[in-house]
């Protein structure tokens, strides 16, 4: 994906919403690049919101670079309302799936088992305690990012992701990958996206 056709796509969208977002594993050089290009899509589209997963790494990177020049445009989606509460941005808007009614959680639980059938067994304890429970909270909370779920989260636009480019599709990035293939958002990795602003 280039710049213009990125620009073409949140152009076309009415209060567009982009997803950011990859690997808690990320070298310090492609963070900060992370951190420069999501503060350039700040000021180059000035109504753009930004949406990620606050998690370490990828994440963070993008969202710092938002918080740097408009953190009242960031979306934040914790797989809890507590999530890395220390960590968080003042001025920026976060959401949980506990924020969900029961018939939307059941609708993204659905939709999570289908884009990774793998872990259906493990979507089914997410009403349970413990680890298991923790990490299907995860995966939902990767697919809300996607799906949206209310006017002020609605689908993205587009998702730039940070990927381990020899296994993309690994992990909970993956998910969340596969959810925007079958939700229809298009995406593009960081071959794509670290061209368009170089420091």
């Amino acid at each position: 994906m280039t710049l213009a056709e990125f620009a073409a796509i949140i152009e076309a969208t009415p209060e567009p919403v982009v997803l950011l977002e990859g690997r808690r594993a990320i070298p310090d050089h492609d963070a900060a690049l992370a951190n420069h290009s999501a503060g350039m899509l700040v000021r180059r589209f000035p109504a753009l919101r930004f949406r990620s997963g606050n998690a370490e790494g990828a994440d963070q990177a993008f969202s710092e670079g938002i918080a740097q020049v408009a953190p009242w445009r960031l979306q934040i989606i914790a797989p809890y309302a507590s999530h890395r509460k220390s960590a968080r941005h003042a001025q920026a808007v976060y959401d949980s799936p506990e924020s969900l009614s029961s018939v939307q959680e059941e609708v993204l639980a659905c939709k999570t088992a289908a884009a990774s059938p793998q872990n259906k067994r493990l979507i089914g304890k997410r009403d349970k305690k413990g680890a298991l429970a923790a990490k299907a909270a995860y995966l939902i909370r990767d697919t809300m990012k996607v799906t949206g779920h209310s006017a002020l989260f609605p689908k993205p636009a587009c998702a730039l992701f940070y990927v381990d480019m020899n296994d993309p599709f690994a992990g909970g990035t993956g998910h969340t990958i596969r959810v925007c293939q079958q939700e229809g958002v298009p995406y593009a990795f960081q071959d794509s996206w670290q061209r368009w602003f170089p420091i």
